[in-house]
């Protein structure tokens, strides 16, 4: 496809970019379109075409909602298909890596995961598209606003894919890492992440930063000791200890890659957040991803409200795993707290429901497929299997 037919669909090639995160791999070389999207992205969200929903739904990618029905009985199996469906659909339909649905998608447990033909589609997925991206000149001429996204989430993706599988890194992936970290700051962070308020991943730089950590934690010393990652880390390192956490999920972002990053947090600053997840449980058992944040919906202005707060796939997940990787026990009384909301709380379709925090109109509620994935994560790492 080339850039004039690109230019015959701007309303729903701006939806997608708005709504979506990313779009086919060709279209990142062409600023120009970019530009225009990211400048009036809330206007065309609200005038999207009302169709693609449907559109989207049809091809297994949403939408969910609220309403949407409790499953008769708890399955981990009907969750790990349910994954392997949209994290494939996902592929096939926009050619990229998005946080949200493929890309933590390729972290699941290994153990779960690294036999299922979907998983392994989804990782050839992500180096398919890796090889697709424009050369390091052309991107930066072109000088595209989604570049820092792209290389640095789908190369820490894949990397800790193939890591936890007990891979060596592929040459691919060293290629995406490598070209990580040449778009770096000497502060430490990437100036061109996506911030366009849809936390908890596109809303600031912290998220980048503590994923590449995680991947500096787990890669092997042979890789992590070219002069590319060893000062990479360096300059994570640099920025994470002078720019203070600001969202309790930051907070639980440093408590995973803690795990994997000796030196990251104190002993001190570990208690007090984990504590401090503990404070965050609801009455019911779980977590709401709203209170992993101070974020507003819409476009984040004072003059919408704030997110909405309720126990959810994606709180309680990622809460319960990030816990568990600083410590705590999984028959911790919270921790099984929080697996008894997980089992009594999948949808009839295998997934666990996270509204979108931006919240706005004509949105899939694509969190959902994060949710699903931590709540997975968090599943394997209490050792619950589908008979317990």
């Amino acid at each position: 496809m080339n850039a004039t037919r690109h230019l015959m669909l701007p309303a729903i090639v701006a939806f997608l970019i708005a709504t979506i995160g990313c779009d086919r791999p060709e279209r990142v070389r062409h600023n120009q379109l970019f530009a225009e999207a990211e400048a009036t992205r809330d206007a065309r969200t609200r005038r999207a075409q009302p169709d693609y929903l449907p559109e989207l739904a049809a091809a297994g990618l949403g939408t969910y909602a609220r309403e949407d029905p409790l499953a008769d009985s708890f399955s981990i199996e009907r969750a790990a298909a349910f994954m392997d469906g949209v994290a494939v659909s996902w592929g096939e339909r926009f050619g990229c890596v998005t946080c949200h649905t493929n890309g933590f998608y390729l972290t699941l447990p290994a153990s779960l995961f690294s036999h299922r033909t979907g998983y392994q589609q989804v990782q050839e997925d992500a180096r398919t598209f890796i090889r697709s991206w424009p050369s390091v000149e052309d991107a930066q001429e072109e000088d595209t606003y989604l570049e820092d996204t792209y290389v640095v989430a789908t190369g820490a993706f894949l990397a800790i894919s193939e890591l936890q599988r007990g891979d060596e890194l592929s040459a691919v992936t060293i290629e995406a890492l490598d070209r990580a970290w040449a778009l770096q700051e000497p502060e430490g962070h990437w100036p061109n992440w996506v911030a366009s308020n849809w936390p908890p991943f596109e809303s600031d730089y912290h998220f980048g930063v503590t994923l590449m950590a995680i991947v500096g934690g787990i890669a092997p010393d042979s890789y992590m000791e070219t002069t590319a990652a060893r000062q990479g880390m360096a300059r994570i390192r640099r920025y994470l200890a002078e720019n203070e956490t600001k969202h309790v999920h930051h907070r639980g972002m440093m408590l995973w890659a803690a795990r994997h990053v000796d030196g990251l947090v104190t002993e001190e600053q570990r208690r007090f957040w984990v504590e401090e997840l503990r404070g965050l449980q609801r009455d019911d058992g779980g977590w709401a991803s709203g209170d992993l944040g101070v974020w507003r919906q819409g476009d984040g202005s004072e003059s919408n409200p704030w997110v909405n707060v309720e126990s959810d796939g994606y709180g309680t997940g990622f809460v319960m795993f990030v816990l568990m990787q600083s410590g705590v026990s999984a028959s911790d009384p919270a921790i099984q707290r929080g697996i008894e909301w997980l089992v009594t709380h999948q949808r009839s379709r295998g997934y666990w429901w996270t509204q979108s925090l931006k919240n706005v109109t004509n949105t899939a509620n694509f969190l959902t497929h994060a949710g699903t994935t931590f709540a997975l994560k968090a599943l394997e790492a209490a050792g619950v299997t589908d008979s317990d």
